[in-house]
């Protein structure tokens, strides 16, 4: 109940940013509206599997977990936890990728830490 719970207010909390992003970051660069944009919407996603489709649990202070999710029955535990890490990686990846366009958007373009 309680994943449904901040599902919901997930959902709310991306519609807001996803607002602001596309109406009040005109002065943005248009590559970093568009990277947040999309790590945005690859955030929404991972949301949307994890509190309505995947549902894991971990039994904590074991290192355990399961979940009871939908995509779980249907195509087993391992292939869903499979899932689950991909979009956890692409996550970071996305983040990183626009932490380093920001940063060489600072940068001076004679500095010899510029691309």
């Amino acid at each position: 109940r309680f994943q449904y719970v901040y599902g919901m207010m997930v959902l709310g909390i991306h519609t807001t940013i996803f607002y602001l992003l596309i109406f009040h970051s005109k002065p943005w660069a248009r590559a970093i509206r568009i990277g947040y944009l999309f790590n945005q919407a690859q955030m929404l996603l991972h949301d949307v599997w994890t509190c309505f489709l995947f549902r894991g649990y971990t039994l904590i202070p074991y290192p355990i977990g399961f979940c009871s999710g939908p995509v779980c029955t249907a195509i087993g535990a391992f292939n869903a936890i499979t899932i689950e890490t991909i979009f956890m990686v692409h996550a970071v990846c996305a983040l990183l990728f626009m932490l380093l366009m920001m940063h060489q958007q600072i940068m001076p373009p004679d500095s010899s830490l510029a691309f």
